[in-house]
């Protein structure tokens, strides 16, 4: 699943309500994590993740092409239930 907050909306609160009720879906269908692997250099998509309760377990060198056709490393990122 991918969750993108188009520009004039960002800082609003929309990033951190999707992630939060998707963690409260998982959670009700009985998931006990989640995880996300997020383009390292998107340190705003990163930022949203902690801020939700995720946490970097680890990254993955060269493993994805951005939309300019550039290598990127990816952060790995968990999210447990408590």
């Amino acid at each position: 699943m991918r969750i993108y907050v188009d520009q004039k909306y960002r800082g609003h609160g929309v990033g951190t309500a999707l992630v939060n009720e998707l963690i409260k879906g998982s959670e009700k269908a009985g998931y006990w994590s989640i995880y996300s692997a997020i383009i390292s250099i998107n340190r705003a998509s990163i930022a949203l993740h902690k801020k939700c309760g995720f946490r970097e377990i680890g990254y993955r060198e060269r493993i994805a092409k951005d939309r300019f056709g550039e290598w990127q490393n990816t952060t790995l990122m968990e999210y447990r239930a408590s």
